[in-house]
């Protein structure tokens, strides 16, 4: 039978990993809410439709050609348009090649989020 070892010799206990686990989380929320500001959030696909017209589409428009995925000759404007949808459907194949998914030309929030889109709409009022 073994005997508990003295006090002096017990291992000191480790610190609670709570401290740590509340920086991460900390840092965690920062980051999001840096995301959140400096990027435009996902409309939904709702939002993309013939008729539409938006500085959030404008924006959009704009990363699409910085990516080199707007159609020859054509200006990605604030109205939602087929060169839109092309430019989009270009977009995805690139992120699903091989038909691995959406590439219809409606932005879905995956495509969305990595594209990147500058902030052009007002930050939500915080409470």
């Amino acid at each position: 039978m073994t005997r508990p070892k003295p006090a002096e010799e017990q291992p000191e206990p480790t610190p609670d990993a709570t401290p740590a686990a509340a920086a991460a989380s900390a840092s965690e929320t920062v980051e999001a809410t840096d995301t959140t500001r400096r990027y435009e959030p996902y409309p939904g696909a709702e939002f993309f439709h013939g008729g539409r017209y938006s500085p959030i589409i404008a924006a959009a428009g704009a990363r699409l050609t910085q990516e080199g995925h707007a159609p020859a000759g054509k200006t990605l404007g604030p109205d939602w348009t087929t060169a839109h949808r092309d430019a989009w459907a270009s977009y995805q194949k690139t992120l699903r090649p091989k038909d691995g998914g959406d590439t219809s030309g409606t932005p879905d929030e995956t495509a969305w989020d990595r594209l990147r889109i500058p902030r052009v709409s007002p930050l939500p009022k915080e409470s």
